[in-house]
């Protein structure tokens, strides 16, 4: 008991500076962003939930406010992934990841905007508005998790619950200057968060100001003590010029060469080593997947909830929103990727899979560090498809994904104060408490 309450302790020490646990709801927190879908549990009138959902007032985590993504089951909150077609779909129980941390004290604020269906880059939602960047207003937030990234920055919450398939956790946290990870689960694809794939390819994710926020959350919510920082001399640290440092924007570029020299200055062992060819291939392989798997198994996620409309095709058929033609187009029978040009994608992912393991066995470095997106992208590019390489912002963080392995990023400023995100893909074999010892101390070194 006395080490969570020292634990506690640290966590509002870190938030009380910009007034983020002032109020467990919230309320006095004037939303500018277009961070929330949903501020207040409104559960119908003839629906009713366990008791035992509501959040104790005692535990590690009381007081402490959290968010989470509209894709994320919250008992008391329709689960609308972003559109309103899904405005009815109450959840009969919380996402387990949820349900722990109301059990640790823990409230849940709101339910975070984010690009309908989770498909998109900009947390630009036709019903729900254009989420803003606290940190940069003139830039995107990123997406689909923008809502959540944008709530940390801003200061609306301690910490938020996303979901990634492709980046769409890593993403807006670059954008928005905060840090993420990519949480791995061995678990069989649930109904309890809306899906994009059927194969394992969306995990949940947590977003905080800091990767020492993340780490102890992540040691609450599984019940161990956090390992300590790393000396320096002890971080062996892959570089690869041909993914780590090529074709990128001069200001993420120069964050990138600042965050080498900083290492090694500090003592850590920087290798050289180039990663294989087919790491180039992964968001293509990964973006093929999920247009193929993500129509049924929507609906079978649509099956599950017994709630109206019944299918994916019906949810569409009066929609006709730029997110909803684009979900068309791209994934229903008469677009979607055909069972050849799938399996292809499928045999790729496998393959970066197996590319990464052998890359850390013939490297023996513990994490790959590289941008986490190679671009930074103005807000108003966002609103042209034609302005903007889908393929060029999940370049790098498709990587971790396909190889199912954990990723962290967290975010420094460049050049003219526009934050930029570094991302640390670790080894397959590292425990997760022992990345998270690895990856504080490689952003404690960077941000020092």
């Amino acid at each position: 008991m006395m080490f969570e309450q020292q634990k506690l302790r640290r966590l509002l020490e870190q938030a009380e500076p910009i007034d983020r646990v002032s109020s467990c709801q919230s309320l006095g927190w004037e939303d500018l962003y277009c961070v929330f879908i949903n501020r207040l549990a409104t559960a119908p009138q003839d629906h009713s939930h366990p008791l035992a959902s509501a959040a104790p007032e005692c535990g590690p985590l009381a007081s402490v406010g959290f968010i989470v993504k509209d894709s994320i089951d919250v008992i008391g909150f329709p689960t609308t992934n972003g559109t309103t077609a899904l405005n009815n779909n109450y959840p009969s129980s919380d996402h387990p990841l949820v349900a722990r941390l109301k059990s640790m004290g823990g409230v849940c604020l709101g339910k975070a905007n984010l690009d309908e269906m989770s498909y998109g880059w900009a947390s630009d939602n036709a019903y729900f508005g254009q989420v803003i960047n606290p940190t940069f207003p003139e830039h995107s937030p990123g997406g689909s998790s923008g809502g959540c990234a944008a709530g940390v920055a801003g200061g609306a919450a301690c910490f938020a619950v996303g979901e990634d398939t492709v980046g769409s956790v890593r993403i807006p946290a670059a954008f928005c200057g905060v840090s993420a990870y990519r949480a791995l689960s061995t678990l069989p694809t649930s109904h309890d968060v809306c899906p994009l794939t059927s194969s394992g390819y969306d995990q949940i994710g947590l977003i905080a100001p800091s990767l020492g926020d993340i780490s102890l959350l992540d040691s609450l919510i599984y019940d161990y003590e956090e390992l300590p920082a790393l000396a320096p001399g002890e971080l062996s640290i892959a570089v690869a010029a041909n993914f780590s440092l090529s074709a990128l924007a001069p200001e993420v570029e120069a964050c990138m060469h600042d965050a080498i020299f900083k290492l090694a200055g500090a003592g850590a062992t920087l290798v050289m080593q180039e990663v294989p060819d087919s790491f180039g291939s992964a968001a293509c392989a990964l973006t093929t997947i999920v247009n193929h798997e993500f129509s049924p198994a929507f609906n079978s996620y649509l099956e599950s909830r017994a709630v109206e409309p019944a299918t994916l095709e019906e949810l569409l058929e009066h929609q006709q929103t730029p997110a909803s033609r684009r979900i068309r187009a791209l994934t229903l029978p008469s677009g979607r990727p055909g069972q050849a040009v799938y399996e292809r994608a499928r045999l790729t992912a496998n393959r970066i899979e197996q590319d990464v393991f052998d890359y850390f066995k013939q490297t023996p470095c513990q994490v790959l560090i590289h941008p986490t997106v190679a671009i930074n992208v103005a807000a108003s590019d966002f609103h042209s498809q034609a302005l903007i390489d889908p393929f060029a912002l999940a370049r790098h963080v498709s990587v971790a994904a396909c190889a199912r392995t954990i990723a962290m990023n967290f975010s420094v400023t460049g050049p003219g104060g526009l934050p930029v995100g570094i991302e640390m893909l670790c080894a397959p074999a590292i425990a997760p408490k022992h990345a998270f010892a690895i990856c504080r101390t490689i952003e404690s070194i960077v941000k020092s």
